[in-house]
């Protein structure tokens, strides 16, 4: 019996021995630089990334620091080759100018069909079809009528952040950024009111953090799973991993199936997320004309062509409003949160800087209790400050892409096989000295008009196509939030403010030990 056990154990070994390097020669094959593999978890700087020593972020750097001077190299995640872009001109090819041979994204595949269904885990036409339909979900005059909603948790933001000046307690702006960003969603998502700044421990709070899997919510083992989910899709189906907990998934299910079904039979409108994609999927056609207010909004233009009317798919209705409905609030929620994060910090550590921002934020709001749409979109200075924030300090130092049919590496004899999975380092275009005035210093004008800022070099949001489609929402919600939070009070450092925010390893959307300062009133 034990020999029978012996002998299931070392083919199961060797199986899996096989599988993780049967491809350790393919970028040997091809005549491409690459970080040598060892079994079992392919480069060393996956390796690291995997015993938890370095983050996602720090992964990618270190591939690019042992190949600074190449175009394009490769390592390997377990047996899965990745191919890395660390030039300019050949990222906006992948990204924009040669994006059908780069329509996909990373995908997991899961036990939960509300999680397949989300927007960025659809490919090819299924992707394409959604994704045109979903884009006036964020348009200008949409967003107008959320901004009310989150422009109302801003003032309670504010009495939040007036209650910790009076004591003089240190904050983490990383938690009270999620408590505002989760009271905006709770309420332009889902057509809730919630305090959690009152109440952090409220039920919809904590099946949120349960949902995103916040740090305390998520264990090593669910971190594992879900890599292995993405780097080995076919054992993720098989173990039926699931990305979100499945409490999480029906709480919010159910609220938002109840609200649907109330405003169906009452019609009651509130101008929230699930109005705007109700109309949206109940709109006569798919195929909706384009209107770009930037240039990064024109490199995300979509071919239309051969699209179908959304209703011909026999897609559910509902189904599509949970998936897109939480596939909102689980692509927002960290990402916001952290972004929020970033830019405290920044003010924290350039007073004259914060001083800048709350003059604009002084000179347009005026006397008014309120900051309006129109008031937020007049706040240029605030633009400038939010996007050399993310330009120096990125939540994304590479943007990965799957290849879906082969591609010839322009000048170049090599070809990247359908299938492969492709990294656009971003970091080192965001530092170029001809793509901005001041690349290696904090300096906001760095993004004024008259510098020419180049839009490219600031990938918080992605490039191209399969960029993020909340951008705007985001946006809107984080000056929102600076407006209510300088308006009367000032961000300064703290004993415990970090001079560099470091990633944590176990979660690259947030920050090492925190981002902790205080809040003085004006």
């Amino acid at each position: 019996m034990l020999f029978e056990i012996g002998l299931l154990v070392l083919t199961i070994f060797l199986y899996i021995y096989y599988e993780v390097t049967k491809q350790y020669g393919f970028f040997k094959d091809l005549g491409v630089p690459f970080l040598k593999p060892s079994f079992p978890f392919g480069s060393e700087n996956g390796k690291k990334m995997f015993l938890g020593k370095i983050s996602l972020q720090a992964c990618n750097v270190e591939a690019v620091k042992e190949f600074p001077k190449e175009k394009v190299f490769g390592y390997f995640l377990l047996g899965q080759p990745i191919f890395v872009i660390n030039n300019e001109e050949l990222a906006k090819k992948v990204l924009i100018k040669d994006f059908e041979y780069f329509t996909d994204r990373r995908t997991f595949d899961t036990a939960d069909p509300i999680a397949n269904a989300f927007l960025t885990n659809l490919t090819g036409m299924e992707w394409k079809q959604m994704r045109s339909m979903l884009s006036g979900v964020f348009a200008s005059g949409k967003l107008k009528l959320m901004a009310k909603h989150v422009d109302k948790v801003g003032k309670n933001f504010e009495k939040y952040v007036a209650s910790k000046a009076k004591t003089g307690e240190e904050i983490d702006m990383k938690v009270v950024g999620g408590l505002m960003t989760l009271d905006s969603i709770a309420s332009a998502g889902f057509g809730i009111e919630v305090d959690s700044f009152k109440e952090p421990e409220n039920t919809f709070r904590i099946m949120a953090l349960t949902l995103v899997g916040a740090p305390g919510y998520r264990s090593s083992l669910d971190n594992i799973k879900l890599f292995f989910a993405a780097t080995l899709p076919k054992v993720g189906k098989f173990l039926k991993i699931s990305l979100m907990k499945p409490q999480a998934v029906n709480f919010f299910s159910d609220i938002l199936r109840k609200t649907y079904k109330r405003r169906m039979a009452t019609g009651e409108k509130r101008n929230d997320i699930i109005d705007v994609i109700v109309e949206e999927l109940r709109s006569t056609k798919t195929k909706k004309p384009q209107t770009f207010e930037s240039d990064f909004e024109k490199d995300a233009a979509l071919d239309t062509s051969g699209l179908k009317d959304i209703r011909e798919t026999g897609l559910d209705e509902e189904i599509l409003l949970i998936s897109n409905a939480l596939a909102f609030f689980f692509g927002g929620f960290e990402t916001t949160s952290s972004g929020m994060s970033i830019i405290c910090h920044k003010l924290a550590l350039y007073p004259e800087l914060q001083d800048k921002v709350f003059q604009e934020i002084s000179e347009i709001l005026g006397e008014s209790e309120d900051a309006s749409f129109e008031q937020l979109q007049e706040m240029k200075y605030l633009d400038m400050f939010i996007s050399e924030c993310f330009r120096v300090t990125s939540l994304l130092v590479a943007l990965e892409r799957k290849c879906v049919k082969d591609y010839l590496i322009p000048n170049t004899d090599v070809i990247i096989p359908k299938g492969c999975f492709v990294k656009v380092y971003t970091n080192d275009i965001s530092v170029r000295e001809d793509n901005f005035k001041n690349p290696n210093d904090f300096d906001p004008e760095n993004f004024a008009p008259e510098n020419n800022p180049n839009k490219f070099g600031m990938m918080m949001f992605g490039q191209g196509p399969r960029n993020c489609i909340g951008m705007r929402y985001a946006l809107l919600t984080i000056k929102i939030t600076m407006v209510y939070l300088l308006r009367n009070h000032r961000v300064v450092r703290s004993g415990k403010t970090p001079d560099v925010l470091e990633v944590d390893p176990a979660n690259f959307i947030a920050f090492k030990n925190g981002v902790f300062m205080k809040i003085e009133k004006r």
